[in-house]
């Protein structure tokens, strides 16, 4: 499993790479990012998610999707009580960035980076059980966030959230007697299946537009911490929940496949809406972009470590 997650690592940093190199050439800037995300966003990723549910409909993958969503919720428990325990700061200066750590440390980019992996990985299973940790991810991510950023929560940003709409839909197909007719199934499929190289392809364009210098020095510091936090801490405490779950329902069906569908989610560096929040709600983007790079990158090593961490463990 190891080796595995690592290959398909590096199989999506090959890809980032190509993307950097060609966004530098060409000069690749915010507008070509934009569309990236929108694109990924608003067709992509909800194709990806409908696709997973495509599949007959079988009575014990509902009671483990709603187990998923216990578990997954679980782990983003257990990850906020990190970021709000160790992301702590004293000054006015710091407190004001502490909602950046926090959002960052606590929500990772389990749906640009998390669904290739996991597919790679584990296949269409582990993408069907992730649907449970992507619901609990947009709905936390939109009460949590808005807060931890000194604003108030938008309801409408988690009824309406692409994400969540496209969960719910392939969850009421997937409850429907047989599947979708083929002229629609294989488009669906097809714009789906592009989401692992334009995910990557846009972690590129990320990468490529980040800028030395827009982050002062003492700011790297910080971001360092907040690397280990999310890399370090927050895998832990997600990995004391996976053996939990383990031994609390060591018989539930795909019981495994689920704990590692859901700590490999937790492991990925932080979400690239952290980046986004931080424009919306006024806060210091060019530091949210700092700490989604240096993690994005760190993930890399950080992640099969942890799987090799959890393997020794008994956990995967």
């Amino acid at each position: 499993m190891t080796l595995l997650v690592f290959k398909q690592l590096c199989y999506m940093m090959v890809v980032v790479i190509v993307a950097f190199i060609c966004s530098k050439k060409f000069k690749f800037g915010q507008t070509e990012i934009s569309f990236a995300s929108k694109t990924l966003l608003y067709m992509v990723n909800p194709c990806m998610l409908i696709s997973s549910f495509d599949i007959p409909y079988n009575a014990q993958k509902i009671q483990g999707l709603a187990i998923m969503i216990g578990i997954s919720f679980a782990v983003h428990l257990a990850m906020m009580a990190v970021a709000c325990i160790f992301i702590r700061s004293r000054t006015p200066q710091g407190k004001e960035l502490d909602g950046i750590d926090r959002v960052g440390v606590i929500f990772t980019n389990s749906g640009f980076i998390g669904i290739p992996l996991i597919n790679g990985v584990l296949g269409q299973e582990g993408v069907f059980y992730l649907m449970g940790y992507l619901l609990n991810f947009n709905i936390l991510l939109w009460i949590f966030a808005p807060v931890a950023l000194g604003c108030k929560f938008n309801i409408k940003k988690i009824i309406f959230n692409p994400n969540v709409l496209a969960v719910l839909t392939g969850f009421i197909l997937f409850c429907i007697p047989g599947q979708l007719p083929s002229i629609i199934a294989k488009p669906v499929s097809y714009i789906g299946q592009m989401n692992t190289a334009l995910s990557m392809i846009l972690l590129g364009m990320v990468f490529a537009d980040f800028k030395k210098g827009q982050v002062k020095g003492a700011l790297l510091l910080r971001a360092t911490w907040a690397v280990i936090v999310r890399l370090i801490l927050c895998p832990l405490a997600a990995l004391a929940v996976i053996l939990a779950v383990l031994k609390i329902m060591p018989s539930v069906n795909d019981i495994r496949l689920m704990t590692v569908t859901a700590f490999i989610a937790a492991l990925c560096p932080a979400g690239m809406s952290i980046t986004s929040l931080a424009v919306v709600f006024n806060k210091d983007s060019r530091y949210a972009a700092l700490i989604v790079a240096a993690t994005s990158a760190l993930c890399v090593l950080g992640a099969p470590l942890f799987v090799a961490l959890a393997q020794l463990l008994g956990a995967i």
